[in-house]
């Protein structure tokens, strides 16, 4: 080997080792220096290793220089080394389309190689560039890359990630070999698409058709689909799953089955869960804390949050101090929310101090808790918020919430005077407030703000005017807001329905409902309570009981008590009492212990004299709510219309040593 050779290659590994294992605290610039002095930094190798040390310190400026410099110092070599460094080094960083930017200007002669194409995938994935993607899927389909396990996984990620479930259960279905990571893949996208039947069936296979073994990632992908879109009968189905597989000590997988029980509002069990995990982190307090505040419990919240601070290692992080501060804002305590404020905002959790996401839910906190001034200070003190539209989307909901609805708006003014403009969500709170006023002229006049930032094609924003102009009395202009909207969803044709029901119309809301019947757009549980309500109204009893049935039957939507509520009332006004007892049993056994079910039941009993009825549903109702007096008066009526005194007296003296005589009531949807 001649000397000057050697001394090249000698150089060069020993450059390579430098920057690889560095002896001067990690500082990559000595060997860089070196590389560039001995005309090595165009050399491929060693300015791959550049760029993923730069990469790997978070400086992506430095490693671009080092890739930039190469790419126009030398004449590229077929192997896509460098290349794939930039790729993995920007995705490392979070960086996928600048990842994706780099691929684009790969010249043809530098040919990608599997992994350029599984770094391109990724990239088109977490962008996402559709369009990119499947140049790519293409690209390694020509170069017979398209069916190898790492390209391949990648490219079902892809798909999947963009909802195109088809496209990749095809790439899926044609990899000669899968692995578990592929499984996941496809597992966890059909979770996020809400095709359940399908994650679970793909769930089924793994181990029987490739022999893969499920992962935490696995049970993680179909806990997390599952609570976002099952139902609730399933949610134990899911934990059974979960034991079987064997995962049941896994942290992950149980924050996972932690949120699902929050989100099914499965309290109980969601507790249970907690206290036998073994470890905790702070995404399972932040959940656990979370889920007390959106089910109703913001005190438990608070009590667990400080039991938290105060007997565990777990430090505050984000997530939990917004859950917590949300709790205060629910409970109206802006003593409690000024002490974590004080104490996790301001007193040396430096993660948070500046946080926009945790001012922000600061301001809606104290506004909600009628503490303006705190908020405004908040609002206006806070450089990282005071131009954020999202941090005056919260105080303009606060008020809202706190009924000051002038207030409100007035906010929504003064943030156009400062040069903010208004997102979709500030018109989204600002007009249901307009509803509550109502105010068909602040109506209009937010309508023509929306039509001159751009929003009038925003479905949401429509959906709402329909509401808005409907509460405002004009029928008219509710039904231009509908009309006008290109791609009605569920929302848009149930909303046109309740105006119409406002307004007393039972068979305008029928016949709009036969109207959606015919469109690609599947009817929602609100749209159904419409529908019963206006057949309700207009007596058509047998329409009402097909609906009830159609809508488990044919749409898969299991009836919630409001819908049984509607037909059991239906039927008690036309003396069906019978029909309606059965019905009640026959609910889900969570219904069929509803007081607001068996009370209508009785009362329709009074009505009708049904005293064989009126005494069974009184049984329910005083083994439910024993002490409402209510119940034993409207059975003591029942007594007294059928000639039986004497069992009517005996009523009232248990009525009379204390019971509480509230009134009793049945649930209705005004039309």
């Amino acid at each position: 080997m001649p000397v000057v050779t050697y001394r090249y290659q000698a150089l060069k590994e020993a450059l390579a080792a430098a920057i690889g294992r560095p002896s001067d605290g990690g500082d990559p610039r000595l060997p860089h220096a070196l590389a560039v002095v001995s005309g090595l930094a165009a050399n491929g190798y060693l300015a791959s290793l550049l760029v993923a040390r730069y990469c790997r310190l978070g400086a992506p400026d430095a490693a671009r220089g080092v890739f930039d410099a190469a790419v126009a110092a030398s004449a590229l070599p077929a192997k896509p080394l460098l290349y794939n460094a930039m790729l993995r080094g920007y995705l490392a960083l979070g960086l996928p389309r600048e990842t994706a930017a780099i691929f684009r200007g790969m010249p043809p002669r530098c040919a990608p190689d599997r992994h350029t194409y599984h770094l391109a995938a990724t990239a088109c994935a977490r962008a996402p560039d559709v369009e990119l993607g499947r140049r790519v899927e293409s690209d390694a389909a020509e170069r017979g890359f398209a069916s190898d396990l790492l390209v391949a996984t990648a490219l079902v990620g892809m798909h999947a990630e963009a909802g195109d479930m088809g496209a990749a259960r095809r790439v899926f279905d044609g990899m000669p070999r899968r692995d578990t990571v592929a499984w996941n893949a496809v597992i966890g996208g059909y979770a996020r698409a809400g095709c359940l039947g399908e994650a679970v069936e793909m769930f089924n296979s793994m181990r029987s058709v490739d022999g893969a073994m499920p992962t935490e990632a696995t049970l993680v992908s179909l806990v997390s689909g599952y609570a976002g879109c099952g139902s609730w009968r399933g949610r134990g189905m899911m934990h059974a799953v979960v034991v079987k597989s064997g995962f049941h000590r896994s942290l992950f997988v149980s924050n996972a089955l932690l949120e699902l029980y929050s989100e099914f509002g499965c309290l109980n069990e969601a507790v249970m869960l907690f206290r036998h995990m073994e470890a905790k982190d702070s995404i399972t307090w932040s959940s656990m804390i979370g889920g007390l505040v959106r089910n109703g419990k913001p005190g438990y919240a608070n009590k667990l949050f400080r039991w938290m601070v105060s007997n565990s290692a777990v430090l505050v992080t984000r997530s939990i101090l917004i859950n917590v501060i949300m709790a205060c804002a629910e409970l109206g305590d802006w003593r409690e929310g000024k002490w974590i404020e004080e104490n996790y905002v301001h007193g040396g959790v430096s993660e948070s101090m500046r946080d926009p996401s945790v001012v922000t839910a600061l301001i809606y906190m104290y506004a909600k808790c009628g503490k303006l001034d705190s908020s405004v200070s908040l609002l206006t003190e806070t450089a990282e918020v005071r131009g954020d539209v999202v941090a005056w989307n919260a105080m303009i909901k606060g008020c809202g919430e706190l009924g000051q609805v002038e207030k409100a708006i007035g906010f929504a003014v003064e943030m156009q005077r400062l040069g903010i403009d208004p997102d979709a969500v500030t018109f989204l709170e600002i007009l249901p407030m307009i509803s509550l006023i109502p105010s068909l002229k602040k109506g209009m006049e937010a309508h023509a703000q929306i039509v001159k930032r751009g929003f009038q094609n925003t479905r949401t924003i429509a959906n709402s005017l329909i509401c808005m102009y409907g509460r405002c009395g004009s029928l008219r202009l509710s039904v231009e807001a509908f009309s006008e909207i290109v791609d009605k969803d569920a929302i848009s044709w149930t909303s046109m329905m309740q105006v119409h029901a406002w307004n007393g119309l039972a068979a305008e809301v029928v016949r709009l409902f036969e109207l959606m019947k015919k469109t690609t757009v599947q009817p929602n549980h609100y749209t159904f309570i419409a529908v019963l309500s206006a057949y309700k109204n207009t007596g058509l009893v047998e329409e009402g009981i097909g609906l009830l049935k159609c809508m488990e039957e044919q749409y898969g939507l299991e009836p919630h008590v409001e819908h049984i509520s509607c037909v059991v009332d239906m039927l008690c006004r036309t003396g069906r009492l019978t029909d309606a007892y059965h019905l009640i049993l026959s609910s889900h056994s969570e219904h069929a212990k509803n007081t607001v079910l068996w009370g209508t039941l009785l009362n329709g009993s009074r009505s009708w004299g049904d005293l064989v009825i009126g005494e069974a549903a009184a049984r329910h109702l005083l083994s439910l709510d024993p002490e409402n007096g209510a119940h034993y008066k409207m059975l003591a009526d029942i007594y007294v219309s059928l000639g039986r005194r004497d069992d009517a007296n005996n009523l009232r003296m248990l009525m009379s040593r204390g019971l509480d005589c509230r009134p009793g009531c049945s649930w209705t949807e005004g039309g």
